[in-house]
């Protein structure tokens, strides 16, 4: 059986007729079968699915609020391959990065990172914070951390950045048909050539 892909919208209302439509529509052509979500349930479900499908609200300024905050929260690129062949020789199963679409590349940034396994709430967040560099934190996925958008604020500031093993990949964007012409005001921090399924 296929794995689900996740289907998230602002509300489950929102999210379980988008799936509803996605499941209906034979052009969507969706790896999996869709399963309705908010960003708040899809962080809190252990396992949730790989594959996403964001759904935008209607209006250009909304759809971009939304994709963005979903995007810096969801969307993060898996370890430079250098790094990710280094864990690999200490963790066996890992597997080879999968191609996963990055809005923003981001080369090496040195020759250490912090890898977190598990899940990773505010304790273990503070001791690594305590522990000093290098704040490259890789984690096996975005999924695995339970911290709070104010904490996280806090983190970036500190200097942390992220990177997952297991990264979420966006399989399309979805959303009402009038968004469309709207692009490059809402997919500024999606990866290039993810399809927008309108309806």
């Amino acid at each position: 059986m296929r794995e689900p892909v996740a289907v998230i919208a602002e509300s489950l209302r929102l999210a379980r007729e988008a799936a509803r439509r996605l499941a209906a529509d034979a052009d969507a052509r969706l790896p999996g079968p869709p399963r309705p979500f908010t960003p708040e349930s899809y962080l809190r479900t252990d396992p949730a699915p790989s594959r996403i499908v964001l759904c935008a609200p209607g209006g250009a300024s909304a759809a971009a609020a939304f994709l963005e905050g979903c995007a810096a929260r969801l969307l993060w690129p898996p370890p430079h391959a250098e790094m990710h062949r280094a864990i690999d020789g200490i963790r066996a199963e890992v597997a080879a990065p999968r191609r996963v679409r990055s809005a923003h590349a981001r080369p090496p940034r040195g020759a250490s990172a912090r890898l977190l396994e598990g899940r990773v709430d505010r304790r273990r967040a503070e001791a690594a914070l305590a522990a000093g560099p290098p704040f490259e934190w890789i984690v096996e996925s975005p999924r695995h951390v339970r911290l709070a958008e104010r904490v996280l604020g806090e983190l970036a500031a500190r200097g942390v950045t992220w990177s997952a093993l297991d990264p979420v990949e966006l399989v399309a964007v979805a959303g009402p048909a009038t968004l469309a012409p709207f692009r490059r005001e809402w997919g500024k921090r999606l990866p290039r050539g993810v399809p927008f399924l309108g309806w």
